[in-house]
């Protein structure tokens, strides 16, 4: 399988000759970067009015699908928004009916249980010894 360097598979880099190939543009494959630039370069865009230009018409694209988007919206808006609005009603009442069963629900649950540990209470306090009666006290005499 060839890959978008060059390199042939399990070839790991190297031609026929042996040697190593790297791209035409003079960059180390293995650092993403040029040769020959200092260590700790590697951040640096030689570029960056290129990069910025780019950076601005994905923005400009992005902004002119925002506004798609609001005039979308506002059209739904005036041509079905009445029915739109009665059905985000109608489900934002059955989510809040569902809501409010189970807290309902939740709460017998709680109350189930709290009943239940106390018959455990009680039935620990059936089993538990009697005390012992107090023994009188002893006249020496």
């Amino acid at each position: 399988m060839e890959h978008r360097d060059g390199r042939g598979e399990g070839g790991g880099g190297r031609g026929a000759d042996g040697g190593g190939h790297q791209p035409r543009d003079g960059r180390d494959p293995a650092r993403g970067r040029r040769d020959g630039g200092p260590e700790g370069t590697e951040f640096l865009q030689l570029e960056i009015s290129q990069v910025l230009y780019g950076d601005a018409r994905s923005a400009a694209r992005e902004a002119a699908r925002d506004l798609l988007r609001e005039a979308i919206r506002e059209r739904l808006r005036q041509r079905v928004g009445d029915r739109l609005r009665a059905i985000g009603v109608l489900v934002a009442d059955e989510l809040a009916d569902e809501l409010e069963t189970n807290v309902a629900i939740e709460q017998r649950i709680d109350a189930q249980r709290r009943r239940k540990e106390e018959i455990e209470e009680k039935l620990r306090a059936i089993f538990e010894p009697p005390p012992e009666p107090a023994k009188p006290p002893s006249d020496v005499g």
